[in-house]
């Protein structure tokens, strides 16, 4: 059986920064430009999920959060240091989380009945619906004609 191979510079501390900055760009001028950006910047890179305390003998789950109303959320974090930000006092360093390319995280949201994907939920919490995040799963250019179209 193979080993698994880790790509080069990818680190416990990898931050993906180019996300965070789309997301905070997104929060202060909040458009379809800037929704496009954002959409796009997620293609690259990598992303964590939560598995704290879900270390089961035969797999691991990912943490899952609620809305308000209810409707299930796929937590997604930027890097480590933003996944523990969401965690309680006290339960910060039980924070365990795997990093994945951005895609097989985004993809996560197909495993469920994920109405968004919540981003950073410990600081920036940015919810983005499932179509969006469909559409970055896909192949097709993102812009924003294409997203107004889509309100």
């Amino acid at each position: 059986m193979a080993e698994a191979q880790i790509p080069e510079g990818l680190t416990a501390d990898y931050a993906n920064t180019a996300v965070r900055e789309a997301i905070h760009t997104l929060q202060e001028t909040p458009d379809y430009e800037h929704l496009a950006a954002f959409l796009n910047t997620l293609r690259g890179g990598f992303l964590v999920v939560d598995v704290t305390g879900t270390a089961k003998k035969k797999a691991t789950h990912i943490r899952t959060i609620r809305s308000t109303k209810g409707q299930l959320l796929l937590p997604l974090f930027t890097s480590m240091e933003e996944l523990r930000a969401a965690l309680p006092k006290g339960k910060q360093e039980q924070a365990k989380g795997a990093i994945m390319p951005a895609a097989g995280a985004l993809g996560m949201i197909r495993t469920g009945k994920f109405v968004a994907a919540q981003f950073n939920p410990g600081s920036d919490a940015l919810v983005v619906l499932r179509k969006y995040v469909e559409l970055v799963l896909g192949d097709n250019a993102i812009d924003a004609a294409e997203l107004e179209a889509m309100r």
